[in-house]
Order: C-alpha cells, then structure tokens, then sequence
C-alpha cells in the first residue's frame, strides 16, 4: 500500500454533476482600444517590400555589412556599436535605396 492510496482512503468519493459551477448568462466584455493607434508605413512603397524584390545593389551592400558584423569583434548591431569600417558599411546600407525608382 502506498502513501497515496492511504490518503486517498480517507477522502469521500466524488460524485459527478453535483458540484457544476453556475454558467452566467450574461455577454462576456470585450476588450477595445480607447485610441486608436495611427502607424505611418515606415519607407515602404510597394505592399511586398523584401529582399526578394529589392534591388541587386540592395542585396549587396545589404550581404557586406551582414558579413561584416557577424565577425568583427568590435560591431554589435542592436546598440549601434560598430568599427569604423562597420560604421562605414551600415551607412552605405542605409543610403542605397531598397526599390528602384519609376
């Protein structure tokens, strides 16, 4: 015999539907912004901006940087904090147009 079965010896027996809890009738509330967020698109043009359909330029200047600050020691991208060559690159990243101009 185990303890459990000894403590469970003790307990009376579980009878079902006597104990349902009482389901209330009324509509639950649903949750609502008070203000409404107005989010401006941030520099895209086109609904499908990605590297698929950016520019040959874009991709490149976009693979050097990425190269780049995955082995240099001194870069670390989330704060900001580059080398003067990783400084150099991410500007060049962020001046060269994504889309080509119509």
């Amino acid at each position: 015999m185990s303890l459990l079965s000894g403590l469970l010896d003790h307990m009376p027996p579980a009878i079902a539907s006597t104990d349902t809890p009482k389901m209330d009738s009324r509509p639950r509330p649903r949750l609502v912004l008070a203000n409404p967020v107005e989010r401006t698109p941030r520099l895209l043009t086109s609904p499908h901006a990605s590297a698929a359909t950016a520019t040959p330029e874009w991709r490149q200047t976009r693979d050097q940087y990425l190269t780049h600050i995955m082995v240099c020691r001194s870069c670390y991208a989330p704060t900001g904090r580059h080398c003067m060559v990783g400084a150099d690159l991410r500007a060049c990243y962020d001046a060269t147009p994504m889309e080509a101009h119509q």
